[in-house]
């Protein structure tokens, strides 16, 4: 065999090593393959130096790990929304909602969080009526919020997907929003986005699931219901191989969930989010939905029994 030849294929495989097969990485630029086949007859001849070159690359290019459609709803559709005005699926490439119209609110949002994800766009523009959806659908807009005492409070966060301010401007539109009460939706709500940033920023991947129930009326022209809670789930998987999914059936025991039920009250601002950690099965009673309907059985009933402590 042509000993360049040999060492070329070696490199070729010890890339593959350390940043994975391109089918196995959403989000994985497909130019980069493109590229390397220009690259490869300088790869031939200096091999060494290809392998060197090849992971400067991948290392400098941005790859969004989990900025797709298909990557919003890795645990499951806990409702399974569909085409029902009551429960209408609505899916884009930064998360997914159940949408119910007569409430004008999310039932639940879905992303994945890496910290690929974060960056430094931000949209200024008013909130945005979702024009997306169908005839009869309740379309709420920024008006509606407007002197109501409450905060247009982000499921999906905009620090979450804020790499370019076009993924940030997707979580600005008013199905991805529900009324909270200012001391929730600055006070523990934002605290527990952050502490799940910096997770994520720790090289883990955060799925997180969030949303409310209940009622305390509504508000605006478009009677926009406001929940008497609001909760939220952060499922941290386990590293090592393969996709979520499959990490977490392989070691449920090794993967962290934590799980919020906050009132959406004023006067609770400053109270440590760790206040309110209950489990998922709690929540998945309380609100009606079906959480991690994706995983293994074992590991389902694992992670919805886990009650978190709080701590790292």
């Amino acid at each position: 065999m042509n000993r360049n030849f040999y060492y070329t294929h070696q490199c070729l495989d010890d890339l593959d090593v350390l940043v994975g097969p391109p089918t196995d990485r959403p989000g994985f630029l497909p130019g980069f393959s493109l590229g390397f086949l220009a690259f490869f007859p300088f790869a031939m001849k200096f091999p060494r130096l290809a392998l060197v070159g090849a992971l400067i690359a991948v290392l400098a290019s941005p790859v969004f790990a989990t900025i797709g459609t298909s990557y919003q709803m890795v645990l499951g559709n806990p409702s399974a929304a569909g085409t029902s005005a009551a429960n209408y699926l609505i899916q884009r490439p930064q998360y997914a909602v159940g949408y119910v119209s007569a409430n004008g609110t999310p039932k639940w949002a879905s992303w994945s969080l890496t910290s690929a994800d974060q960056g430094s766009g931000r949209f200024t523009g008013n909130f945005i009526t979702d024009t997306s959806l169908p005839a009869g659908l309740k379309r709420v807009t920024h008006a509606d919020y407007t002197n109501s005492g409450y905060d247009r409070g982000h499921m999906c966060p905009n620090a979450d997907r804020n790499v370019t301010d076009a993924d940030s401007k997707q979580t600005f539109i008013l199905t991805n929003i529900l009324p909270q009460e200012p001391d929730n939706n600055q006070g523990i709500w934002a605290n527990f986005e952050t502490y799940c940033r910096t997770q994520a920023n720790t090289g883990r991947e955060v799925l997180i699931l969030s949303g409310g129930y209940g009622s305390k009326g509504s508000i605006g022209t478009n009677s926009v219901l406001v929940p008497s809670y609001t909760w939220k789930i952060a499922v941290v998987a386990p590293s090592g191989t393969g996709s979520a999914v499959t990490r977490i059936n392989n070691n449920p025991a090794g993967t962290r969930v934590i799980a919020l039920r906050v009132p959406n009250n004023a006067g609770i601002r400053t109270t440590p989010w760790t206040t309110y950690i209950t489990t998922a099965s709690s929540l998945q009673t309380s609100t009606g939905l079906s959480f991690f309907t994706n995983l293994s059985a074992s590991a389902r009933t694992t992670l919805l029994a886990d009650r978190d402590t709080g701590t790292n």
